[in-house]
């Protein structure tokens, strides 16, 4: 049995924001950092979020262990290291949580074959280059953004870290150790530091250094499709969510086809045909389980069950979104 994190923990799980304390249990001393002087607080507004959620209306309902687990990595500040196949919400996580605990705009670094750790920490002046010829700015990436010293942590997702090079991840572990960098041009006086939030605003680093406050939550992504190095999955907290469920699958529809004037959404016995269907396939199923019921809120199932079966017309609105050739 997981432990009751509706006891001890800040994160509920549900999607809605809640009243979360200000203050947070105190940092574990090996993972507190001390970075400042202290910034204002990151923008609240996140364009990102309602394309990934939909408008939370209702409680997303979420497994207790997956709760507890957030939890734990809230409480000691280690990273959450989500793995599974696509669809299962790994990515939505870091919203959900953001969203849930007022944390502000997510910082999303979607890794790719090419990426590097330079790529996530900032852009600017590059080895031997001195930051006034440069023109005197570094613009921090999402990574080195998410390790400013901000009071409360900012939010980061590092999506499918596996297509990197080996070498990144390995990388990537020193960082999240430190609790922070180093500029280069530190020295400079010229420097000037933005942030990835606002490329046009100053960041005051007295010292040089990017070393943060509050240890961000960070929500590392991977299919399991290759392997992590053993000294950062060490460093984490493992997660593997669960595939979609009928009750998640009809809050999701809820929150994502609200019914509203001069638009309604799916009919009812549209959603339960398709969390049936969704229910049933294997593979990813959630975008494909949205596809249908937006077909089905266009109209489109009404028109192909017109003078048919109705559940034909179910069964081939399922197939024209399925993934691969029928």
């Amino acid at each position: 049995m997981p432990p009751n994190s509706q006891s001890w923990g800040l994160y509920r799980g549900t999607g809605l924001p809640g009243a979360t304390p200000e203050e947070w249990p105190q940092a574990p001393a090996w993972r507190s950092f001390g970075g400042g002087p202290e910034l204002p607080p990151p923008p609240v507004d996140d364009r990102c979020a309602p394309a990934v959620l939909g408008t939370i209306r209702q409680p997303l309902p979420a497994p207790p262990d997956e709760v507890a687990r957030v939890n734990v990595a809230l409480h000691l500040r280690r990273p959450l290291l989500v793995t599974g196949e696509p669809g299962t919400g790994k990515s939505s996580l870091a919203y959900r949580i953001s969203g849930e605990l007022g944390l502000g705009r997510v910082l999303r670094w979607p890794i790719t074959s090419l990426s590097t750790l330079r790529e996530g920490l900032y852009d600017g002046p590059y080895e031997g280059h001195d930051a006034g010829e440069y023109g005197g700015g570094i613009r921090l990436g999402p990574l080195g953004t998410a390790f400013l010293p901000y009071r409360r942590p900012r939010v980061l997702l590092i999506d499918r870290l596996d297509r990197a090079e080996i070498g990144l991840p390995e990388d990537l572990c020193t960082v999240l150790t430190a609790g922070g960098f180093a500029l280069p041009g530190a020295g400079s006086t010229g420097l000037r530091v933005t942030s990835h939030d606002d490329p046009s605003a100053a960041v005051p680093l007295p010292d040089g250094a990017v070393r943060c406050r509050a240890f961000p939550v960070v929500v590392i992504t991977t299919t399991g499709e290759r392997d992590l190095p053993s000294d950062l999955v060490r460093r984490c907290v493992t997660l593997r969510p669960q595939r979609p469920g009928p009750d998640l699958l009809r809050a999701i529809a809820a929150n994502r086809f609200p019914s509203e004037p001069g638009r309604p959404g799916p009919a009812p016995d549209a959603v339960d045909a398709f969390v049936e269907r969704a229910a049933a396939a294997e593979g990813p199923v959630l975008e494909r389980f949205l596809d249908a019921l937006r077909l089905a809120a266009d109209g489109v199932l009404q028109a192909v069950a017109e003078g048919g079966n109705w559940q034909e017309a179910v069964d081939t609105l399922w197939q024209w979104t399925a993934p691969e050739e029928p």
